[in-house]
């Protein structure tokens, strides 16, 4: 397996370590911040996180445009990436509330790695 592909789930962070081992645990850390922040509860970066107007939208519609949202999100404030895939992954407990958890698999630019 190729040590610059991480997968990172958009579900609660437990904690957040704020000296990261590894180049790779500080980006999939602030892949998942993304992940799990919605829009305007950063005080000092309004823009920070995922968009919550999508809620209303029928299910395919709202996937849709929340995937292009998360990676043009990703992509804007963690450039050490390439987004290579972004899926939603339903939880089964949350499915039948229609909770969806994005999944990214992204790769680490060879500059960046150690």
């Amino acid at each position: 397996m190729n040590n610059s592909i991480l997968t990172i789930l958009g579900i609660d962070i437990r904690e957040i370590n704020l000296f990261p081992q590894s180049v790779y645990e500080e980006i999939a850390q602030n892949i998942a911040i993304l992940l799990t922040t919605v829009v305007g509860s950063v005080p000092l970066d309004r823009r920070l996180g995922l968009n919550a107007i999508f809620i209303d939208e029928p299910t395919p519609r709202g996937m849709m445009k929340l995937r292009i949202f998360t990676i043009e999100t990703i992509q804007e404030y963690e450039p050490r990436v390439e987004v290579m895939e972004l899926d939603f992954a339903p939880r089964t407990n949350d499915a039948l509330d229609g909770r969806l958890y994005p999944r990214a698999v992204v790769r680490i630019l060879d500059e960046f790695i150690p």
